[in-house]
């Protein structure tokens, strides 16, 4: 159970919230693939992909990819933006939920279009609002510590994988201590992954991302050069990685 104040979203809330994103354009059903297990005995790492299907003549990458839920204390789970390099839409994380529920992706395409695809999935024991460990203290002396995978070698053109996670607590601010006070949140706001100084992949993770936040997606090599990783966490601190690509 979420603690007192803490409201679980409800389905207008979503729904609003799906309005912030793309305003008052219109949304059609399909073409956003949800890839997550229908059942989780324990809502706390729900693994989670996230595609889009493109047809024939379009671009192939989305401009973002939204993921919200009806039955977490807020609806907002993740938001990334792609780069056309990317090559094609495909985007794996982990999230917590705290009950069963609807979980929603919405796609924003390069033309204006907008696409909806909804999943439902049962779980047993919810990852609560006050889901976590660590006192005050050890939450915010956490100091994390990132990991990248990158194929060494690719051919021009091919889309390749690239894998991402940093050791982090995902403090939602909804904990209370020992002292019934609130742990202040503590998370990583922003992962961006840049090639040649461009962007490529940006991400806008919320409480709802689990521990220790992973993301995977995927990038047409065109070029040799090294890719250049950047997390934003909630106390101002900046983790940085890079990897190496040599492209023949």
């Amino acid at each position: 159970m979420a603690p007192a104040g803490a409201t679980r979203a409800r389905p207008r809330d979503v729904e609003y919230a799906i309005r912030q994103f793309v305003g008052e354009a219109a949304i059609e059903t399909g073409r956003v693939v949800l890839d997550l297990p229908p059942h989780s005995d324990a809502g706390t790492s729900v693994p989670i992909t996230i595609g889009f299907e493109p047809q024939t003549g379009e671009a192939e990458v989305p401009r973002a990819l939204h993921v919200l839920v009806d039955g977490n204390p807020r609806p907002h789970v993740v938001s990334v933006w792609l780069a056309p390099e990317c090559g094609r839409a495909q985007v794996a994380t982990r999230i917590r939920l705290e009950s069963a529920q609807t979980v929603t992706a919405i796609a924003e395409a390069r033309d204006g279009r907008v696409w909806r695809g909804d999943q439902e999935i049962t779980v047993n024991f919810g990852a609560c609002a006050d889901v976590g460990s660590g006192s005050d203290t050890e939450i915010r002396e956490f100091k994390p510590v990132s990991r990248v995978s990158v194929p060494p070698t690719a051919k021009r053109g091919d889309i390749v994988a690239i894998r991402t996670v940093i050791s982090h607590p995902m403090e939602t601010g909804l904990r209370l201590n020992q002292f019934n006070t609130w742990i202040p949140m503590r998370i990583i706001e922003q992962f961006t992954c840049r090639f040649a100084g461009r962007e490529l992949f940006r991400a806008r993770p919320y409480p709802a991302v689990a521990t220790n936040p992973y993301f995977a997606f995927l990038v047409r090599a065109e070029t040799s050069g090294t890719f250049a990783f950047e997390w934003i966490d909630t106390d101002g601190s900046i983790y940085t990685n890079r990897a190496p690509i040599e492209v023949a």
